[in-house]
């Protein structure tokens, strides 16, 4: 069983800030501090790129501090940066889960530019972080920096779902995400080059975005892209441009 927990935006609680004043700027971060830096930094490069604000410049520690300790006591299932439309509903998801806490996976962590879907950012009302553990939390509350309480579940729009490759090469396996994204953020492409191999390019029919990347893996079983194919999908920017997630035919 998990409970959820969060940190609403409008509910932000300011504390103290308490790091020990003798803490030596050269010290080297252990495990489970790199992997709550890793879990901050993904969420803040997504705020950043969506104009928003997850935390105070001077509280980012405290998010950090608190993930580390959560996975130091292995509590954590997952967490989810949820951006809500006007009705509250969440018109977008990305999700880490913890499958190897204590880091026991050993694959080598890659550098890879993080993976940002497109959505028109006047869509997007509000937003939380949200949590799930294993309901731990009572035996070492006191060593949190935040008020973390119980939430309300909001409404995910229909969508599709799709995995994160940046997470799981950052962090050598030890995180694994996913996007939720809803419908309606879906776009019209048609496809304007193929190659021998599993991939082609198209361009977007909405916004004349040209050069899309399409890849086999993203589309069902089966399919074969063709020039000229009218395809829908949800498009997502890359270090390598804009590639097309969750592909379907038209």
């Amino acid at each position: 069983m998990f409970n959820t927990l969060d940190r609403l935006r409008w509910n932000h609680r300011v504390e103290s800030r308490d790091r020990g004043a003798g803490e030596s700027a050269c010290r080297t971060p252990g495990p489970l501090e790199l992997h709550a830096r890793k879990i901050t930094s993904q969420f803040g490069t997504i705020a950043r790129s969506y104009g928003l604000t997850l935390w105070p410049k001077e509280e980012k520690w405290k998010y950090q501090h608190d993930f580390e300790v959560m996975l130091a006591h292995e509590d954590l299932d997952s967490i989810r940066l949820e951006l809500l439309a006007q009705d509250n509903s969440v018109l977008f998801e990305f999700k880490i889960h913890f499958s190897c806490q204590t880091a026991t996976c050993r694959r080598a962590e890659i550098n890879s530019g993080v993976e940002l879907p497109v959505i028109q950012r006047e869509t997007v009302a509000n937003h939380r972080i949200v949590l799930q553990h294993h309901r731990k939390i009572e035996a070492y509350r006191h060593l949190l920096k935040l008020n973390w309480g119980p939430v309300e579940t909001f409404q995910k729009r229909p969508g599709d779902t799709f995995a994160s490759d940046h997470a799981s090469k950052i962090t050598g396996g030890r995180q694994q995400a996913n996007f939720h994204v809803a419908s309606e953020v879906r776009q019209c492409l048609t496809v304007t080059q193929t190659g021998n191999g599993p991939y082609a390019f198209a361009e977007g029919m909405e916004r004349g975005r040209k050069g899309v990347y399409l890849h086999l893996r993203f589309a069902p079983p089966g399919f074969r892209f063709r020039v000229g194919q009218q395809l829908t999908a949800l498009l997502v920017q890359t270090t390598r441009g804009i590639q097309a997630r969750a592909i379907r035919a038209n």
